[in-house]
């Protein structure tokens, strides 16, 4: 979504000893014509927004700048200001990128920005950012099961339901508690939650959102090594996080269409009780899944929860969100989100909202060669998909996506949130490192306006 050449001001009240000269430039990027203008109040940065850039890039552009401006002073209270011709959503989301940064001393009423739709936003975002960087320690399964029923009791078009480990064997629920069996003091939990808006929709089939709540992956008898990032494992609930949040922010919205919400959540600890490397474990859905690697443990997490939930919901259409793969870091770069299997609909609808907020997402179909790396010869399936020969390091972000798909009756879209939820580059925009927020609000834009639910 290219914009005009338009200039842009951040008035950020710094004391002005610190800073250079007024009218010097800021050296941003080399084709960026960016400088400060230096009061006795403080400095104003003014940077022209070239043309072509996607909304995204003119995020990084501008978080650039204003880093320069914290390095040199410490920043009160910030006042974003921008020309007429600036698009509304630009001004929108770099508010947000602001808040982000700054809290409570940003001021964007003078970009026109409407303060109640920052401030909603902002709440859902920063809640989102909170749970994934809380200490694992704190963020547990236990935790992540109050606190969605404390939020909901309020409430009377909400409904939950918390399974602990005797009603998920009860219920054959064996790759969840699996995966949780060596924890305990994040046990297995599936997290369930309904809304039902008022209307007479309340009965219809319901989106469901379900999100992955690894509240700490060791990677199980498989350790993770510190290569693969166990020192960020506490992000591993990254997409029950979202789940949530988006959850939240549609309820309280007001959509007029059904939603339900499943979080399948525990650790992946170490200990006698862990799950085996080789073991064969049976599901809810009836398949048999051999574990051939621990560290693939999301993929197992999820699948019961869909199963289970797809029964009790018999939902219009599923959405996924998971940090489930290294692979879509390494194959999209650390500011990107793999969706998978979006419908023609969805994927217009995703990508106008991705646009506008500035969170790229990239689309992949289904595939029969990505479904079949996920059959196993000892069982139904196995928990790492690979396709044959000298293609087997590929893929990994797409047959972990297709293997989520034996767990569903209903329409199913996954997004690989792995690369894009965390601070992996350092320089993700209105974010000093940890969790990133992305892409809450880029799914609140797409999801919030529909009168129905999109699959």
């Amino acid at each position: 979504m290219p914009t005009a050449r338009i200039p842009l001001s951040v008035h950020l009240h710094a004391d002005p000893g610190a800073l250079p000269d007024d009218g010097a430039a800021l050296r941003v990027l080399p084709d960026i014509d960016a400088r400060w203008s230096v009061s006795a109040q403080g400095a104003c940065v003014h940077i022209v927004l070239p043309d072509g850039l996607a909304h995204a890039e003119q995020r990084w552009v501008v978080d650039r700048a204003i880093r320069r401006v914290r390095r040199a002073a410490s920043i009160g209270a910030v006042t974003l200001h921008a020309a007429e011709g600036l698009d509304a959503d630009l001004r929108l989301t770099l508010a947000l990128d602001l808040v982000q940064t700054f809290g409570e001393r940003v001021d964007a009423s003078a970009a026109g920005v409407d303060a109640d739709e920052l401030g909603r936003v902002s709440t859902l975002v920063g809640g989102y950012r909170r749970w994934v960087n809380e200490d694992p320690a704190v963020r547990t399964s236990v935790a992540i099961a109050a606190d969605v029923q404390a939020w909901a009791r309020g409430r009377t078009d909400v409904q939950t339901e918390i399974l602990a480990e005797q009603a998920l064997r009860d219920e054959g629920c064996g790759l969840l508690l699996a995966v949780g069996g060596a924890s305990v003091d994040s046990p297995p939990r599936l997290v369930l939650a309904r809304y039902r808006p008022d209307g007479g929709r309340a009965d219809e089939p319901p989106l469901l959102l379900c999100g992955k709540g690894i509240t700490f992956d060791t990677g199980g008898i498989n350790v993770k090594p510190y290569a693969s990032f166990v020192s960020m494992m506490k992000n591993d609930m990254g997409g029950a996080a979202l789940a949530y949040w988006l959850f939240r922010g549609l309820v309280e919205a007001g959509v007029p269409y059904p939603v339900a919400l499943a979080i399948p959540t525990c650790e992946n600890a170490i200990g006698e009780k862990a799950m085996r490397p080789g073991a064969l474990v049976k599901g809810h859905r009836g398949l048999t899944v051999r574990v051939d690697h621990t560290d693939a443990e999301g993929r197992l997490a999820l699948a019961d929860a869909l199963s289970l939930a797809g029964q009790r919901y018999q939902p219009a259409g599923v959405m996924t969100f998971a940090t489930l793969t290294t692979a879509a870091l390494r194959a999209y770069g650390p500011y990107a989100t793999p969706v998978h299997f979006a419908d023609a609909a969805l994927e217009r609808q995703l990508t106008a909202a991705s646009a506008a907020m500035g969170e790229d997402l990239h689309f992949l179909p289904g595939r029969l060669w990505h479904r079949e790396a996920n059959r196993d010869a000892e069982a139904d399936l196995r928990n790492t998909g690979r396709l044959p020969g000298h293609a087997s390091i590929g893929a990994g972000s797409r047959n972990a996506g297709h293997f989520l798909r034996f767990f569903s009756d209903a329409p199913l879209v996954h997004l690989d949130i792995f690369a894009s939820t965390w601070n992996w580059a350092g320089d993700a925009p209105g974010v000093d490192h940890g969790a990133t927020g992305a892409p809450l609000r880029t799914l609140l834009r797409a999801l919030e306006t529909l009168t129905d639910a999109p699959i």
